[in-house]
């Protein structure tokens, strides 16, 4: 009989008296161990805001019974691992350890390519009034409704252990369990984006990540895409690198749906809408030196101060709040108002509150429910509720699903906080993890002889009229590419007009290449004169060369 050795020789050696053993060292005194781990416990689990989990309750000085494993059979000896000798040699028919090992060596799923560091809270919305003109959304249209919600914020392009301080786009994510199923928001802080095409976002996600070669962020990357883009990401760039680039917490900024949407009422009218969540502690900002002087003493002030609000009662509020637009209007403006990169003017079209979101309780752990929640663009409520015909908007409609797909596996939406409040009925079946405890044959439609579960005409996804013509590949027709960025530079106050010139040369100044700082200060020139010559001139590019550059860009 073959057997596969641990350590040389351990198999066949014996322990003292012929036996294996289990001890080989005095027990520490459990006492003085809990005692010390409570100690350094910087939060007590005591009366905190922690929503209730389903599995067991590993809280300090709470655990009861007797140790088990992941199958429910006592462990014996806690302490030690089955060995041939005092010596050692770890023996193969020591399961439990090496089961732990094992497991331990699979705890993490892959992390997030975008959206990797984050935090999380359970909270609930409540509609102000009656939204049905606009929606078939029941839960905007009953004040009486308490929609259960997960909440997740999160720094965009960097990965899980950057500091809060970072300038980047933040994640505003909700996942909303209305009673017709799941709606995903899937925001940013920031109201508009780099790109309005799809083709580049993964070009501008790459260009913000570190070097492939150093592993080092490198800006000079950034602005080379940037400039080689032509223009279209000025706005963006001009709102990054404003004090809004490092928001002062979460409960402290916005949440921007950056795409318009369309909201469907039981008449079937279509209306555009932008949403935004305002919120309503108000908005405040680092700037780059205090941002600088709070990461050297917390990397995780933004978590850390989310948790500590909830705990202590001061729930975070945040009022969803809508634009709208009638299809007809869509062409009436000198933009798209389906570009991406282009936000609605608020004196053509306000916005105004529909109801309020309130965050006031924690996830029990973290993983289960803040790594594990898996949002989507495409979870919306058909027919009430549906994407935009915006390029961006749409290509994230697929690349959402398919990277948690991969990253938390295809039944992801029967992990608790991704379960939606209805009840589901489908006939897709199997895959990995599944525990939906499907009962019956049929697990097809239609069937001649079996009853079959039946469609809602009213969830049928709006029937868009499309122009007659063909497949394009092309630009938009409006681009209009600077002059919302030359509006917001114009809206700033002269400190916050001097911090964004300052962020901009902090990154563009190390630029090694004279072609990149001079076509970055050219977009702004374009956008605005003054914004244009002040980075310039602190940057160190030819003013009259950026001059002729920017008189040659067209918006």
């Amino acid at each position: 009989m073959a057997f596969i050795p641990v350590a040389a020789g351990c198999l066949g050696l014996t322990g003292q008296k012929g036996t294996f053993v289990q001890s080989v060292r005095p027990r520490l005194p459990t006492a003085g161990v809990g005692a010390a781990v409570t100690a350094a416990r910087p939060m007590t689990m005591g009366g905190d805001r922690i929503a209730t989990g389903g599995g067991f309750d590993n809280s300090a000085n709470d655990a009861e019974g007797t140790l088990t494993t992941e199958w429910g059979a006592a462990i014996g000896d806690k302490d030690h691992s089955l060995v041939a000798t005092p010596k050692g040699g770890l023996l193969l028919q020591d399961t439990v350890t090496l089961q732990q090992l094992s497991r331990f060596n699979r705890e993490r799923i892959p992390e997030r390519v975008v959206h990797a560091r984050g935090t999380g809270a359970y909270g609930y919305f409540q509609a102000y009034g009656d939204e049905s003109a606009l929606t078939s959304a029941k839960f905007l249209s009953d004040t009486s409704i308490k929609t259960p919600l997960f909440c997740r914020f999160s720094m965009v392009t960097l990965s899980k252990s950057v500091a809060e301080t970072v300038r980047d786009v933040r994640g505003f994510a909700v996942k909303m369990r209305t009673s017709q199923g799941i709606w995903d928001l899937v925001f940013n802080n920031l109201p508009v984006f780099f790109v309005r095409d799809q083709r580049h976002f993964v070009d501008v996600i790459h260009a913000f990540k570190p070097d492939p070669q150093s592993n080092l962020q490198d800006f000079d990357r950034v602005f080379d895409l940037m400039g080689a883009l032509g223009g279209e990401a000025t706005h963006m760039l001009t709102y990054l690198f404003s004090d809004h680039g490092i928001p002062a917490s979460y409960q402290e900024m916005d949440g921007n749906s950056v795409h318009a949407y369309k909201f469907i009422n039981a008449d079937r009218k279509v209306t555009y809408v932008k949403l935004r969540w305002r919120s309503l502690a108000g908005i405040r900002n680092l700037t780059e030196e205090e941002a600088h002087a709070l990461q050297a003493d917390d990397l995780n002030h933004a978590t850390r101060s989310l948790y500590m609000d909830i705990k202590q009662g001061k729930f975070p509020e945040y009022e969803l709040q809508i634009q709208e637009m009638k299809p007809e209007q869509l062409d009436d403006f000198e933009f798209n108002p389906l570009d991406s990169t282009k936000h609605w003017p608020e004196d053509q079209f306000p916005y105004r509150p529909v109801g309020k979101m309130t965050l006031d309780e924690l996830p029990p752990n973290f993983f289960e429910h803040t790594e594990q929640v898996a949002f989507s663009p495409a979870n919306m409520l058909a027919g009430s509720i549906e994407a935009s015909e915006d390029k961006l908007l749409q290509s994230r409609l697929v690349s959402y699903f398919s990277a948690h797909e991969y990253r938390v596996g295809t039944n992801r939406h029967l992990i608790p906080v991704n379960k939606p409040a209805n009840e589901t009925r489908h006939y897709h079946a199997d895959g990995q993890m599944n525990t939906g405890e499907n009962k019956g044959t049929l697990n097809y439609e239609p069937s001649l002889v079996h009853k079959a579960y039946t469609d809602e005409p009213k969830a049928k996804i709006y029937e868009q009229p499309l122009p007659s013509g063909t497949y394009v590949q092309e630009e938009i027709n409006k681009t209009l590419n600077f002059k919302q960025a030359g509006d917001l530079y114009r809206s700033f106050s002269e400190k916050e007009r001097a911090n964004l010139v300052y962020n901009l040369e902090c990154k563009l100044k190390m630029s090694t290449s004279d072609l990149i700082k001079n076509t970055m200060s050219s977009h702004f020139m374009k956008a605005d004169e003054e914004y244009g010559t002040r980075v310039a001139e602190a940057i160190g590019a030819d003013l009259e060369t950026v001059k002729q550059m920017a008189a040659a860009l067209e918006e």
